[in-house]
């Protein structure tokens, strides 16, 4: 039987990949090195099911997203602000942060958390933050970026209260994940509306 790995995602806005990917730019121009996501690659990832999703558990996942979404009106969400994670030492993800929205945008991830678990699909360990990954960084930032904490700091200063605009959030989508060594590729598979 098939294996997928799957997540549960918001996409941005063209409007707001456009400007994150001039946020990168600026980023790069500062020295700073990442696998930086391409505009047409870029969400907001609510829930990751993992990489071993079997065919015959796709159904019950999609009815689990469309009555999680249902519970869920339809809102706005803008984003702004840029940082790291777990920290500028050791930096394995950039992102962007979300201005607006996020009090229902962890909502939205309650719902599907509470419809998912019992399926077999618990939200990560790690407290949710809403955020728009720009990049990953290779092993702590290290190694062929050479990067230190210091100007990766800086750069993110200059950037960090950077405005970029708004989406209105009408659906979450399911995407699967292919790996590859031109990086990751994401096919849609399901779309659910939200609530009005």
């Amino acid at each position: 039987m098939r294996q997928r790995r799957l997540f549960i995602a918001i996409d941005p806005s063209a409007d707001v990949a456009a400007r994150a990917a001039r946020i990168i730019d600026r980023l790069r121009a500062a020295g700073v090195e990442a696998a930086w996501l391409a505009p047409d690659a870029m969400h907001l990832t609510l829930h990751f099911l993992g990489d071993g999703v079997d065919d015959a558990d796709l159904h019950r996942v999609c009815v689990a997203i469309d009555e999680a979404a249902a519970t869920v009106p339809a809102f706005r969400m803008a984003f702004g602000g840029i940082g790291v994670f777990p920290e500028v030492r050791r930096p394995r993800v950039a992102w962007l942060g979300v201005r607006e929205g996020a009090a229902d945008v962890a909502r939205l991830h309650d719902a599907l958390a509470e419809r998912l678990t019992p399926l077999g699909f618990p939200p990560e360990a790690r407290g949710y933050q809403p955020h728009l990954t720009l990049g990953r960084f290779r092993a702590g930032g290290r190694g062929k970026e050479g990067h230190d904490g210091e100007q990766l700091a800086a750069a993110i200063a200059a950037c960090g209260e950077s405005d970029a605009g708004a989406s209105d959030v009408r659906r979450v989508c399911l995407y699967e994940s292919h790996l590859g060594r031109e990086g990751a590729r994401y096919d849609r598979l399901h779309a659910a509306a939200l609530g009005r």
